[in-house]
């Protein structure tokens, strides 16, 4: 349905004449894709679509304007291409034969995803998700649009990159947001300098989240990676992804902001990893900045910051001997993230000469001191074993005393045994289990979530990989083959990273109703049987009613249900060639009449002469 308003479909700006816009220069017959929805369709009985602004991984990206609350905004319709296409002269999405499964998982995940985010505070610097609705066989999520530049811009405008100054003002709302996600199991996989904006106002904005599968290279979706921000895991169906996988893409896009260079793809780095510092390229970041950035950027995820929490930490707290001195702490103490200080080339200059004075004053101090300290701690030491002996001593002798009289008291009531006296030792403390899997792993804490109607599949594995998945395989009416029907673990129960959950999978309904076979081929027939899970055993018969290799009948007839749980069999019978047989040819037989000499000659051709 299309919809008339005099606005651009380029840039939603008011437009009262024809011809292009005079502000962004859309046409209003600008071609687009022919599987994607047209300019000024209508959607929802609100939303009025403009230009697609992106296609790629999960989703296609309009422009479009919100009829209720007068505003450009943009809405992602999810249309994974590689599952689905657009039926032609119409709005509707067609799911491509044996992809259904598949497309209702990936959709219902899009869904958990961006209702989590529609929860997500104000403060947050991730994208706003203004609603979610379903339309034309798939759904769609409306946006905020945001009206600024990509981060790259913004750093190109600078000179090329920031200071660490400007960075370290920039940077604190973003890994506070990439936190936030992180610990309610979403990891965003598509951090980078095109998918981070900055708003007119300056502030910054993470844009782009996508269901996991669209950011894993060979997942059953064409995905979205972005080389030289994507951690190596992301590369591979086989590797866990986790909140460490984001400390790898804002390090990264932080490596870009402060050396101006495109960090080496993660992939060329496992063999041979040869990307220079942070330090080596601008040695005006301080050392322990650019440590910071390398040890997020780990190419191994065991050798990375684990989480983006530690990673700020060691962004923003300078080591001991550039912190002020009432801040000291020894080798085991801890500090505080103070987000707000402020690098600037002068001040870090005058803080690593103090720094370097400071250090030599304390080394003299400490050798000074070493004698001092050891003979106070000797003299400690024998105070203290001379309290501990004296209250033994007293003990002692308080408790023979208590003997003594005790055993006068009772000489007369009972004798005395010499037997050992019992000791008691106290009862062991029984943990629950769970309990001590909480405990003991230390890990981030996550919501369980919902898992009941997805797919399981590597992508789900890899997107909530901070759990452990083990399942039963049963069959089922209800959900289709690889559906989760259930989950031992209930929903929004809070967990630690590698808890275990159980799941209940669907094997597909225990029984099937046998396909029409009439004017197949063998070969196709069989292959909707093998679709179907049905096992089947092939059986030639000689007819000529039907064509050589197309199927002739079943061992049960069409419709009938066969029990694919009970491991039941039909027998295909195919068409062959009826064999021809041939009546054997009998001897003439000659007469023996008086006219027989002209038959033998005309039998044998006549007489030779």
């Amino acid at each position: 349905m299309k919809k008339q308003i005099d606005r651009c479909m380029g840039c939603m700006n008011e437009k009262r004449y024809s011809g292009p816009c005079e502000i962004c220069g859309y046409i209003d017959n600008d071609a687009y894709p022919a599987d994607c929805l047209a300019p000024r369709t209508f959607l929802n009985d609100r939303y009025i679509l403009g230009k697609l602004i992106s296609r790629g991984g999960d989703s296609a990206v309009y422009l479009a304007f919100d009829t209720k609350d007068e505003k450009a905004v943009e809405i992602r319709e999810f249309m994974p291409d590689t599952l689905c296409t657009r039926t032609e002269k119409s709005d509707e999405i067609s799911v491509n034969d044996g992809s259904l499964p598949l497309f209702k998982s990936y959709l219902s995940e899009y869904a958990d995803l961006n209702k989590t985010l529609m929860n997500e505070p104000e403060t947050g610097c991730i994208i706003k998700i203004l609603g979610i609705f379903a339309a034309n066989g798939t759904g769609y999520v409306v946006t905020e649009h945001v009206e600024g530049k990509t981060l790259a811009e913004y750093v190109d405008e600078r000179g090329g990159r920031l200071t660490w100054g400007e960075a370290s003002r920039l940077f604190p709302p973003l890994l506070d947001t990439i936190s936030g996600i992180n610990a309610k199991g979403i990891i965003h996989r598509g951090l980078s300098p095109e998918t981070i904006l900055i708003r007119k106002n300056g502030s910054p904005v993470i844009t782009s989240v996508s269901i996991s599968a669209a950011r894993t290279a060979d997942s059953e979706i064409n995905c979205e990676i972005y080389d030289g921000y994507a951690a190596c895991e992301q590369y591979d169906l086989s590797e866990r992804q986790g909140s460490w996988t984001d400390v790898y893409g804002i390090s990264a896009v932080l490596y870009r902001a402060l050396t101006g260079n495109d960090p080496v793809p993660a992939t060329e780095r496992k063999n041979n990893d040869t990307l220079p510092t942070v330090f080596a390229v601008n040695e005006d970041i301080p050392e322990y900045v650019s440590d910071a950035v390398a040890a997020g950027m780990a190419v191994g995820r065991d050798e990375r910051i684990h989480d983006i929490q530690t990673l700020k930490a060691r962004l923003y707290d300078a080591p001991k001997e550039e912190a002020p001195e009432d801040n000291e702490e020894d080798d085991e103490g801890t500090f505080t993230p103070n987000v707000h200080v402020r690098f600037d080339v002068d001040e870090m200059e005058e803080r690593r000469a103090a720094a370097e004075k400071k250090k030599k004053q304390q080394k003299k101090k400490r050798s000074a001191n070493i004698g001092t300290a050891a003979g106070l701690i000797i003299f400690f030491a024998m105070v203290a074993a001379l309290v501990i002996a004296i209250i033994y001593f007293s003990e002692e002798a308080k408790n023979a005393q208590e003997s003594a009289v005790t055993a006068k008291t009772s000489e007369t009531a009972a004798p005395v045994t010499e037997e050992e006296p019992e000791i008691t030792e106290p009862a062991e403390i029984t943990v629950p289990a769970e309990t001590t899997a909480k405990t003991e792993s230390g890990g981030e804490r996550l919501m369980m979530p919902n898992f009941v109607g997805r797919f399981l599949n590597d992508s789900l594995k890899n997107r909530y990989s901070m759990l452990v998945f083990e399942y039963e395989e049963e069959y089922s009416d209800e959900y289709a083959e690889g559906i989760i029907m259930e989950q031992d673990i209930s929903e929004n129960t809070q967990v630690t990273e590698g808890t275990t959950v159980h799941l209940k999978v669907s094997k597909g309904a225990a029984f099937t109703y046998l396909p029409d076979y009439v004017g197949m081929k063998l070969s196709d027939y069989t292959a909707k049987l093998t679709t179907l899970g049905v096992r089947y055993e092939t059986a030639a018969e000689e007819t000529s009613e039907v064509k050589q290799g197309y199927v002739v009948k079943c061992s049960k007839e069409i419709g009938d249900k066969v029990y694919i749980s009970e491991n039941e069999s039909v027998t295909v019978y195919y068409a062959v060639k009826p064999t021809v047989t041939e009546p054997p040819q009998t001897e003439r037989e000659i007469p023996l009449d008086d006219d027989s000499d002209d038959e033998i000659e005309e039998v044998i051709g006549g007489d030779d002469r």
